[in-house]
């Protein structure tokens, strides 16, 4: 074969800019064209429908392929390498740099968008969540520190991302706590320097966050249907009514076989100090009745 029909036949067989563009856009440069769907700037670009719907982080790495393509085929190819190729080679590759830079505008423009509606969905779940927060806080205020220590031990079962959850190393340092409360002497390294009301703020805070943490997803999130990705994001759900009661009813019953034996001490030693305190109140009643 002559270098001429060799040339020809090069020709003949090499993809054509657009769809050079759309293969490296895509990263399916190695593999056939995909199934074209939709119509941009006068042609086709399959793959592309998919882009619509990736997130501004996913976008942002299309944007940095593209980038690399376009700069090997102008730094590279058309630079140093323009004498391995034809005129009518050279002409297709400089429209596929080309078109590649036209698809980089279209995919900055998509990460913009994309990053405005993240920017307002995180808004909306940032609402959700602090109002299921306060949700969950206040069903616990008529608790007994006895039974909020006893739930927020439970919770440590079932979350590991809440820092204000009771944790096995805990219980000794409590029950030194309670112990100091009842004017035990106890020794001044094993136990919290806290009040009852300071305890009582933290066990809260740490139950409210697991019980929310519990619900996040789909509740107070936006989610997606993987199996039919042009739906977009779906609405969170929103607070559930039986929140926060169904949660705090089953993370007790769930675990409640499972709270070790320090810290039945410390609920115990909690009841001993809330049943003295109430004896303490009732006598200061009747001795202000009296009077």
């Amino acid at each position: 074969m002559s270098t001429l029909e060799i040339t020809a036949k090069r020709e003949e067989e090499s993809p054509s800019a657009e769809e050079f563009a759309i293969k490296v856009l895509v990263g399916t440069y190695h593999m056939p064209l995909l199934h074209r769907q939709h119509s941009y700037r006068g042609f086709d670009i399959g793959g592309l429908i998919m882009l619509d719907f990736a997130n501004s982080q996913a976008l942002k790495s299309k944007q940095a392929k593209a980038t690399t393509a376009s700069n090997i085929i102008k730094n590279v190819i058309l630079s140093d390498l323009n004498e391995l190729y034809s005129s009518a080679e050279i002409d297709v590759l400089q429209q596929a740099q080309q078109l590649i830079e036209d698809g980089k505008n279209r995919i900055r423009h998509l990460k913009e968008k994309r990053l405005n509606e993240e920017k307002q969905r995180l808004a909306v779940e940032a609402r959700l969540h602090e109002r299921a927060f306060e949700v969950a806080l206040a069903a616990l205020s008529n608790m007994t520190l006895a039974e909020l220590y006893q739930l927020n031990a439970s919770f440590a079962f079932q979350s590991s991302a809440v820092s204000e959850l009771i944790e096995d190393y805990d219980h000794q340092h409590y029950l030194t706590t309670v112990q100091s409360w009842l004017d035990a002497d106890v020794s001044t390294d094993s136990y919290f320097d806290l009040s009852p009301q300071e305890v009582q703020e933290g066990w809260m805070v740490g139950i409210a966050k697991a019980a929310v943490e519990l619900i996040s997803w789909p509740n107070l999130k936006h989610h997606r249907n993987y199996q039919n990705p042009s739906a977009g994001h779906i609405e969170p759900l929103g607070i559930p009514d039986d929140f926060p009661a169904a949660i705090y009813t089953d993370v007790q019953y769930t675990n409640r076989y499972r709270l070790s034996a320090d810290c039945l001490s410390v609920i115990q030693a909690l009841t001993e100090y809330e049943e003295n305190e109430q004896k303490v109140r009732s006598i200061l009643n009747s001795l202000g009745q009296d009077t």
